[in-house]
């Protein structure tokens, strides 16, 4: 199956947003330098913006599912950037409560939830990148087929810049 559209699979903490660990609170998301320029420049690019990431936090009955959904779109859609999906395993091994605690398939560096989003959104993954700071994350792109890269600490938006300018 042949699809066109192109994506940017982002990680969130420690690409999108701060990593302050287990976030339960709203009001503790900062996001990192550069994330709303360089968000800007890939939706400006035709870009779909697709966030894969795991959420143990409801695993571990921190927060619930919809918590969890509503609150990145939210900041994100008040800056006037769109988000395409956010794709998250809330599922754990060692520390998920009840259903969650199961080794799944989607949980990173498992690729479910990417093949999920391509299937979803119609990406052509030579056309695609992905952005993690994990190796996990890095797993998770080799798996998929898609080209990765570990997110910059100097200028996120010139990383982004250079890897669209190929």
């Amino acid at each position: 199956m042949s699809y066109s559209n192109k994506a940017f699979f982002l990680d969130r903490d420690g690409v999108l947003i701060d990593d302050v660990g287990h976030l339960n609170d709203i009001k503790k998301i900062k996001f990192l330098k550069h994330t709303y320029k360089a968000l800007g420049l890939l939706i400006h690019k035709k870009f779909k913006l697709i966030v894969i990431t795991n959420q143990s936090v409801v695993a571990r009955g921190i927060i619930t599912e919809n918590y969890l959904k509503n609150n990145i779109k939210k900041r994100l859609k008040e800056k006037k950037i769109k988000i395409s999906g956010i794709y998250y395993c809330p599922h754990h091994p060692k520390y998920g409560i009840g259903k969650y605690k199961t080794n799944c398939k989607c949980r990173k560096p498992n690729n479910q939830l990417i093949k999920k989003a391509i299937a979803e959104h119609k990406i052509d993954k030579k056309k695609s990148f992905f952005i993690g700071d994990k190796l996990s994350d890095k797993r998770c792109a080799v798996r998929s087929k898609i080209n990765f890269s570990y997110r910059s600490k100097k200028n996120f938006y010139l990383q982004v810049k250079r890897l669209i300018n190929k």
